[in-house]
């Protein structure tokens, strides 16, 4: 899914807002990226988002974002990490941030609780245009 929007301040165009979103209905999985949503333009990553509806438990949900097939979180603990008995973590800041126009997008999950999975989730990239 393809969403876009603006952030006005002051009625005054700021950061015009696009998002991409990665969703799995029902319980969460290990699994590297089978999904590819290619990029029309460039931009640069803003936020990467995880959120589930049901949380896990006993461990962290762990979900790793790849620009064409390569994390762009060289540091590993970055990685948005739902902790257990939560639903939504937003990581931090990627560290390779840029994406051009035919790159593509996926989604790994790299853990899931260990008690309970996780389920129903949905991982939100947020970017903005670059240049």
């Amino acid at each position: 899914m393809h969403v876009q929007g603006s952030l006005t301040i002051d009625g005054v165009l700021a950061v015009p807002i696009e998002a991409y979103t990665f969703s799995v209905t029902g319980a969460a999985a290990v699994a590297t990226g089978k999904s590819r949503i290619y990029l029309e333009d460039a931009y640069v990553v803003e936020t990467v988002r995880a959120a589930v509806n049901t949380a896990p438990t006993g461990a962290a949900l762990v979900v790793d974002l790849n620009k064409n097939g390569t994390t762009i979180y060289t540091d590993q603990g970055k990685r948005p990490s739902i902790a257990a008995g939560t639903n939504t973590d937003a990581g931090d800041t990627p560290d390779v941030t840029t994406l051009a126009a035919g790159d593509y997008l996926t989604v790994d999950v790299d853990q899931v609780g260990s008690t309970a999975s996780g389920a129903d989730l949905t991982v939100t990239v947020r970017v903005r245009r670059a240049g």
